[in-house]
């Protein structure tokens, strides 16, 4: 605590111009022994030239401090390190930590408008077994999957760039608006619409992104293929799956010539409700585990997330076997057991690690 309130107190000098040579010295080797601390301090380096050009109001600038003045006396608080008569700080050098803190609000404050820089201030994440749900400032509904992460800036949002970054799966229902398009980043596809609903399948751990779209009209953009550098633009039109290879060496199906394969979204039929039809694609909405012509490896990654497990194959020949089925509310045991009849592999549970050994 007290190493990490010395770096405070030479980033405020070094930003008001009073460091010293051997003050900067010594921030440069808490910074090593600190690491995490860099990214405050590069912020702090940015906004020092962002508050010499730009400047802020005396309003802004007594606002700052005050909300400076108020993390640090929370700080001092929260130290109990020391006795409180050794606890005695000179008010100059509050004042710089408060400046250099203050700093660092007016940085966040300003990062979006820096040039090169893209920042989102609002982060959704779901753990694996679970799934939630937000509704965006334009109020576009979205159902984050389990271990996915939606990041996006509200106030940009308000100002009409509707733009939001998505690792994992999530179902969105985007808020028509012609004249600000809903931009999803993941990696390095985009994914461009305008009113629709649809469904991103994007995991880091996955050979595939899938895009299957519902109802409306969304436009990807994805690298053409892993080595010849140019990009492609496709238009999904409605019960349309668009599935992208995004890692060497995985085929994907219809068409091997290239990295992607458009394929038309099936429905299925749901058991007990003859009349009622779900797509695989978007069952997990409803809490159904639904899976269609994958390989057990592929699904392994599903069943991790979906039952907060993880499976380890002793015998990679299992890895290729190719499965379709659904389930809801099963327990992860029950779904081994249904995948056992079809397949025969053995599978032992380690309760104590949570980890399932398939041979």
């Amino acid at each position: 605590m007290i190493e990490r309130n010395r770096v405070n107190i030479l980033m405020a000098r070094k930003v008001s111009g009073e460091a010293t040579a051997a003050d900067l010295k010594e921030l440069e080797t808490l910074l090593m022994q600190f690491p995490e601390l860099q990214y405050a301090f590069t912020i702090v380096s940015d906004i020092s030239s962002v508050n010499s050009a730009r400047g802020f109001s005396p309003a802004e600038e007594e606002q700052l401090a005050s909300e400076g003045m108020d993390r640090i006396n929370l700080f001092l608080q929260q130290d109990q390190e020391q006795p409180p008569a050794k606890r005695l700080i000179p008010w100059r050098m509050i004042s710089g930590i408060a400046a250099g803190i203050a700093l660092l609000i007016a940085a966040y404050t300003l990062w979006p408008a820096m040039p090169g820089k893209q920042a989102f201030r609002n982060e959704v994440v779901t753990k694996t077994g679970s799934k939630t749900s937000v509704v965006l400032p334009d109020g576009t509904s979205v159902i984050l999957n389990a271990c996915s992460r939606l990041q996006y800036d509200a106030t940009r949002f308000l100002n009409g760039e509707r733009e939001v970054n998505l690792t994992g799966e999530a179902y969105f229902d985007v808020k028509h608006d012609p004249a600000h398009p809903f931009i999803i980043q993941s990696g390095n596809i985009n994914i461009r619409v305008l009113g629709t609903v649809f469904n991103v399948k994007a995991y880091t751990e996955d050979a595939t992104v899938e895009t299957t779209l519902l109802s409306g009209k969304v436009e990807v953009n994805f690298p053409d293929n892993d080595h010849s550098g140019t990009r492609k633009t496709i238009q999904l039109q409605p019960e349309q799956k668009l599935i992208i290879g995004t890692k060497e060496n995985k085929q994907i199906p219809v068409n091997r010539k290239t990295n992607f394969s458009i394929t038309p979204v099936k429905t299925i039929a749901v058991a007990g409700a003859p009349t009622t039809a779900e797509k695989p694609a978007t069952a997990w909405v409803n809490d159904r585990f639904d899976f269609d012509n994958v390989t057990f490896e592929q699904l392994s990654h599903d069943l991790e997330r979906w039952f907060n497990v993880t499976l380890r194959f002793k015998n990679d020949k299992y890895k290729h076997e190719v499965f379709t089925g659904a389930f809801r509310k099963q327990s992860i045991e029950d779904v081994l057991q249904a995948l056992q009849l079809m397949s025969g592999f053995h599978y032992e549970v380690n309760t104590k690690e949570n980890v399932i050994y398939i041979w």
